[in-house]
């Protein structure tokens, strides 16, 4: 009974990720570490709430460049919010 009797292989090399092994490296990108839906949802998202938000204020019947910064800057608001929230949970004491 071979089978039950097999020697194991020794690998000589470390096998290498998908992108090559690049662990050691302090200066790898988030973004490469991303999947492709990760980084669809982080181009989209805050598109799709800034057109959200410039269609609730399209009720106030506003000028469009009037609305604009506002929608934009309720984005750019919610995305510091969002950061300075896990930031200030994600800290180490």
């Amino acid at each position: 009974m071979r089978i039950f009797r097999r020697t194991r292989i020794k690998e000589t090399k470390p096998k290498r990720g998908l992108y090559g092994n690049r662990y050691n490296q302090s200066d790898i990108s988030t973004w490469d570490n991303m999947s492709i839906i990760e980084k669809f949802c982080m181009i989209v998202m805050p598109c799709a709430l800034g057109f959200m938000i410039y269609t609730i204020l399209d009720m106030t019947e506003w000028i469009w460049w009037i609305r604009l910064p506002i929608a934009i800057g309720g984005v750019v608001g919610f995305i510091g919010l969002i950061t300075l929230i896990v930031n200030y949970f994600h800290s180490e004491y």
